[in-house]
């Protein structure tokens, strides 16, 4: 009798320690992948970091695109702004007054 209650107390002692173990290795592993792994602070940081670079990049050739989109429509709409085109050509070489005022859109 006594070697079957030292025996179920051996059985419920291994248990324990078993799933203890088992417990402190399944938290082990969700702590290291979150600290090195992809989901960790760091990867996340240079995600964020190269997120704001690329808009940046993205704002400058918007920028372009619609500098270059205003350049087509001026190129496409001459035959409505000869007078500013002649004006901006007569302020180029010279033959305008000081006093003459001419407006263009940059």
């Amino acid at each position: 009798m006594i070697n079957l209650f030292y025996s179920k107390r051996n059985i419920g002692l291994i248990r324990n320690i078993f799933f203890r173990t088992c417990i402190f290795f399944i938290g082990a592993y969700f702590i290291f992948h979150f600290l090195n792994g992809n989901i960790s602070l760091n990867p996340l940081q240079d995600k964020k970091e190269l997120t704001q670079k690329n808009l940046i990049i993205l704002a400058k050739k918007e920028k372009e695109l619609e500098y270059k989109e205003l350049l087509i429509h001026k190129i496409n709409n001459v035959h409505d702004n000869l007078e500013l085109l002649d004006e901006l050509t007569r302020l180029k070489l010279g033959y305008s007054s000081q006093e003459e005022v001419v407006f263009s859109i940059k």
